[in-house]
């Protein structure tokens, strides 16, 4: 029996947000997108977006637990497992009917029944096959990840861009049947058009997608040479995208819809972006506090001075230095840092005085009597 734990590297007593950044990282490392022609990545992907999807959702993730605590062998008389138990079914002997559970399972992996999951839990084991009970079922498209390189005023203040990312799309040609022009895809022998094949494992008939088809129900002969027989293609595509004001580096916004198609009819994914903010020359960010390092010279740090200070928005704001200020010493501007959900940060000015690089032996004289005066050692 697959790990699901083990395959997202999170123990069993994770929460649903050390979850879902496990299956984050994982699935930028092994997507198809960031691995192109790499078919064990893509199966590590699969792998890996079957396990969060039983993890991810916490009545799926309680059944699972359960089959882990009793084991293969407790299935079967495990009755009030899902909604109303699980049912022999009508034809065989100690048979297991697992549509109560499918609907507790819905999709797993792109496929239709919890015996999908059961299947991918326990292995691919030989048995008697016979056409399937169930239907092709629709599949949500996967989830796209991609990153943005995002300003550091944009990221401070909102905004929206034009992000390129590369995405898939039905194709134009074959309309996604994935069948030469001209011709059609046919009915698959194996299953019937089904998608799915069942098969008796012990005292359980057990359903998995059709190995000839791939689940899609449909074989292809000729292929359509524009997407080679996969009914969609990569194509670039460029997406405008509000940044929210605040948004921290390292973040992911979410554009719902925006993923890869789905497949019989199925909805597609998701995009999510990871925002990479940009360095800027004159301000930083600690929190919702934006900082700054101005630079005064030495008559104005003993004298004391009044400075302006450019803000995020460019405004500027005056703002006294005491005298005696030394080089490191902050001052807080309050209420002109960032805004997020209500709350509001500040700017706070680090002054640095400034030495002249180049003096004069009489001006060297003159800065040597002053330290001496207010007890400035050499």
């Amino acid at each position: 029996m697959k790990d699901f734990y083990q395959i997202l590297g999170v123990p069993e007593t994770a929460n649903d947000d050390e979850i879902k950044k496990a299956y984050r990282k994982l699935a930028k490392r092994y997507h198809p997108d960031t691995n192109p022609g790499n078919k064990q990545a893509e199966n590590k992907f699969k792998e890996i977006s079957g396990a969060y999807d039983v993890l991810s959702d916490r009545q799926k993730r309680s059944q699972y637990d359960q089959m882990r605590k009793y084991g293969a062998g407790g299935l079967g008389d495990y009755g009030g497992f899902g909604r109303g138990g699980a049912r022999p079914r009508a034809g065989t002997e100690g048979g297991v009917d697992f549509e109560d559970l499918s609907s507790i399972f819905g999709e797993f992996g792109g496929f239709g029944s919890f015996a999908d999951i059961f299947s991918s839990l326990f292995g691919d084991r030989p048995g008697a096959g016979m056409p399937g009970a169930r239907g092709r079922r629709a599949a949500q498209g996967e989830d796209l990840y991609s990153e943005v390189d995002v300003p550091f005023k944009t990221a401070a203040t909102g905004g929206r861009m034009t992000v390129r990312v590369n995405v898939s799309e039905q194709c134009s040609v074959c309309r996604g049947t994935g069948a030469k022009s001209g011709s059609a895809p046919k009915t698959c022998p194996e299953c019937q058009g089904r998608g799915t094949i069942s098969f008796v494992q012990g005292n359980f008939a057990v359903s998995r997608p059709c190995p000839k088809c791939l689940g899609r129900g449909q074989i292809v002969t000729e292929v359509c040479p524009t997407c080679a027989g996969r009914g969609t293609v990569r194509r670039p595509r460029e997406i405008a995208v509000t940044i929210p004001a605040g948004i921290e580096n390292g973040k992911n916004i979410r554009l719902k819809g925006l993923g890869n198609p789905g497949t019989n009819g199925g909805p597609p994914g998701d995009l999510y972006l990871q925002v990479n903010i940009t360095q800027h020359q004159f301000f930083w960010r600690e929190g919702l506090d934006i900082y700054c390092r101005v630079p005064i010279n030495i008559a104005q740090a003993v004298h004391g001075t009044k400075i302006r200070v450019r803000t995020i928005t460019d405004k500027k704001v005056e703002l006294k230095v005491p005298p005696g200020t030394r080089t490191g010493a902050r001052f807080r501007m309050r209420g002109f840092g960032l805004t997020q959900n209500g709350r509001k940060g500040d700017q706070i000015v680090e002054i640095e005085i400034k030495i002249p690089q180049k003096m004069t032996d009489e001006e060297k004289k003159m800065l040597e009597e002053m330290g001496d005066k207010i007890g400035l050692k050499k």
